[in-house]
Parts: C-alpha cells; sequence; structure tokens
C-alpha cells in the first residue's frame, strides 16, 4: 500500500533539567514525545539522521524515554524518503511497533526535521537543561537536502 505524501510540522517546548516534549503532527496525527537527554542527545543526532538520508543512507534516532523509547527511521529510496515513527517498550528496537509512517521527497520529510532542529539551535539551551549539541554541520546539511532533492 503505498503512503500518501507527507505533511510534517514540529513544535516543542523548552526542555527543562534535560527533557524535552516534542510534538510531531504528520498528515493529521500528533505524536508527543517526552524525551531524554541521556544517554544520548536526539537533537544532535537527528542532524546526523538527517545528513545521512539526504546523501542516500539509511538513519534513524532514539528518543529515550527511560526506560520506553521511540525510533525515528528516514529510509532513502531514490527521490523519495520514508518516515517512520516506531515506538518501543523498555527501548527494544526489536519490539517495535509502529506508531506513524509517511513518505515524500527531501523538502516533504526531511526539511520540516531540519527547521525543527535550526529554530532549537537559536535558543542556545544550555545545562542543566539540555547538553551541548553540535550544529557545526547544520548549513551543509541543509545544502546536502537541497542537492538530494535533484538526486534519482
Amino acid at each position: 500500500m503505498r503512503m500518501p505524501l507527507s505533511d510534517i510540522h514540529i513544535f516543542y517546548q523548552p526542555p527543562s533539567h534535560g527533557w524535552l516534549t516534542i510534538s510531531i503532527l504528520i498528515d493529521g496525527e500528533t505524536v508527543e514525545i517526552d524525551a531524554s537527554a541521556v544517554p544520548n542527545n536526539p537533537v544532535e543526532d537527528l542532524l546526523v539522521a538527517l545528513d545521512l538520508a539526504a546523501n542516500g543512507v539509511p538513519s534513524s534516532v532514539w528518543w529515550h524515554l527511560e526506560p520506553d523509547g521511540y525510533f525515528m527511521y528516514f529510509t532513502p529510496n531514490g527521490k523519495e524518503i520514508q518516515f517512520k515513527l516506531v515506538f518501543a517498550i523498555e527501548s527494544d528496537r526489536a519490539c517495535g511497533r509502529e506508531v506513524v509512517e509517511t513518505r515524500g521527497n527531501a523538502a516533504q520529510v526531511l526539511v520540516p526535521f531540519w527547521r525543527f532542529v535550526r529554530e532549537f539551535q537559536s535558543h542556545d539551551f544550555q545545562e542543566p537543561h539540555w547538553p551541548l549539541t553540535d550544529y557545526k554541520r547544520i548549513l551543509a546539511v541543509k545544502d546536502d537536502i537541497r542537492l538530494s532533492r535533484g538526486k534519482s
């Protein structure tokens, strides 16, 4: 079954003491994630995942809920990118349950997540609320996403 092209929007509340609440609106369905910055920084991992996906490499991000977790999967296939959000009890990927799936081109799937990271960066959140995040590749990732639109 072919999924419709995506319509993705991401909202968040400012992080507090290592916790970040994001709401992802995908094709009219909202998923709220209360993620921890331990043991990984999912915002930084998201930037890496976007870069990989823009370059044709499947990638994922773990949003740890302590102990459960959400996993975002970005799977490129030609000009199209599949996005899948999976919830996993005890953060066990093998036993995860798909929450939402959509697909579209890089602009439809990757750009909304890139904009979220860029907007998050603009607030320069600091410890103890959120760990330092390495954003030095953010503009290169934007260029990679732009270039991926022309790849087949």
